[in-house]
């Protein structure tokens, strides 16, 4: 049988520290050579009538017993808010998304199951950032600072606090209601929180900082970067100021190398972008959130090795990312998610049967 599992099956199956912990051995293994991905690819049309543009994103990856391709189908259109450019997404109408993870065997080759990727999306982002956190932020880091007031913001809090005694978290977004109603949300989960009307004031408190909105362009401000802070951004950029104080930063990872490129020079960037003209979208996705120079990196495997690579101050400032692993990082949390399902019998049951054919393809 194959499984369908959408967002309201696996709500409470998803157990943030539980997420990191297997997040960090999957970027641990695939370092070690034990999976292969590739980045995230994404087709996109001309603009239509609208001004918005379909766009087609794809992301594979293997591990251990399983594969997966995470398929999303998007509009997508940038608006200028309170002075900056933003990018929003749709499918069919606003408010309703299409996103989906293929989970197949590596034994048999068969379709395992079909996962709704929105409440996973959120969290395997937000451990992303808590690994970064973990092993590069001060260990006696208390004050949570984050810009944005979304689904992204909550998961950051959930992960990063289950890797720092988080005591506060400061909030910022341009729009007030948006900010108070995180905060009081916050709150209400026992979680001390506090929103400022100002970005500058959310630098003066905060040890941790995580950009987490959805604008393109910079939103963390290295003039306002007190020393000894460690940063994240899944949602708006460093300016380079901001990237050119960062001491050290950290990378979990980089996609396999395709063999048909021999010797050329790996691919860093977040996603492959292709279209009809000779730019992508101006609504597609982000290259890199900073630009910060080689020479001061440390990827994940050499920092396991060892740990003097990472932070050696309480005055450092340090930021990490991702990489371009998007595929292992899916296929890690969706085999975690078909196997909790398979115990706790949740989801809607399809005949396997029926996505075979006898034709060969």
């Amino acid at each position: 049988m194959t499984l369908f599992l959408r967002n309201e099956d696996i709500q409470d199956l998803l157990d943030p520290k539980e997420i990191v912990g297997v997040l960090k051995q999957s970027y641990l293994e695939f370092a070690q050579g034990k999976g292969v991905c590739s980045p995230r690819q994404d087709l996109q049309a001309a603009k239509n009538t609208l001004g918005h543009t379909y766009q087609l994103g794809t992301v594979a990856g293997v591990a251990g017993d399983y594969a997966m391709v995470r398929l999303k189908s998007d509009m997508t259109y940038r608006v200028l808010q309170n002075g900056g450019a933003k990018k929003e997404k749709y499918c069919q109408a606003p408010g309703r998304y299409f996103g989906l993870l293929l989970v197949f065997s590596v034994a048999t080759g068969e379709l395992l199951a079909m996962i709704h990727d929105g409440l996973i999306q959120r969290l395997r982002v937000g451990a992303d950032s808590a690994i970064g956190v973990d092993l590069m932020a001060k260990k006696s880091s208390k004050v949570l600072g984050i810009f944005g007031a979304g689904g992204m913001a909550l998961s950051h809090v959930k992960t990063i606090s289950s890797v720092r005694p988080i005591e506060k978290v400061v909030v910022y977004s341009p729009t007030e209601s948006n900010r108070r109603q995180f905060a009081e949300s916050l709150e209400e989960m026992g979680i001390s929180a506090e929103a400022v009307s100002q970005p500058e004031h959310l630098y003066s408190f905060a040890d941790i900082i995580c950009a987490c909105t959805n604008s393109i362009g910079e939103v963390i401000i290295g003039e306002h970067l007190r020393l000894g802070t460690h940063v994240t951004a899944i949602g708006g950029k460093l300016d380079q100021l901001g990237s050119d104080r960062v001491d050290r930063y950290l990378r979990l990872g980089t996609a396999t190398h395709p063999f048909e490129l021999g010797e050329q020079s790996h691919f860093e960037e977040e996603c492959l972008s292709y279209g009809p003209g000779p730019h992508k979208s101006d609504s597609g996705g982000t290259s890199r959130y900073a630009s910060i120079s080689n020479d001061r990196r440390v990827m994940l495997s050499d920092l396991i090795k060892d740990p003097d690579l990472g932070r050696t101050t309480d005055e450092q400032i340090t930021f990490s990312e991702r990489g371009n692993v998007h595929g292992i990082q899916f296929c890690a949390v969706a085999s975690y998610v078909y196997e909790k399902a398979l115990k706790s019998h949740r989801g809607i049951s399809l005949p396997t049967d029926g996505f075979l054919q006898s034709v060969r393809n």
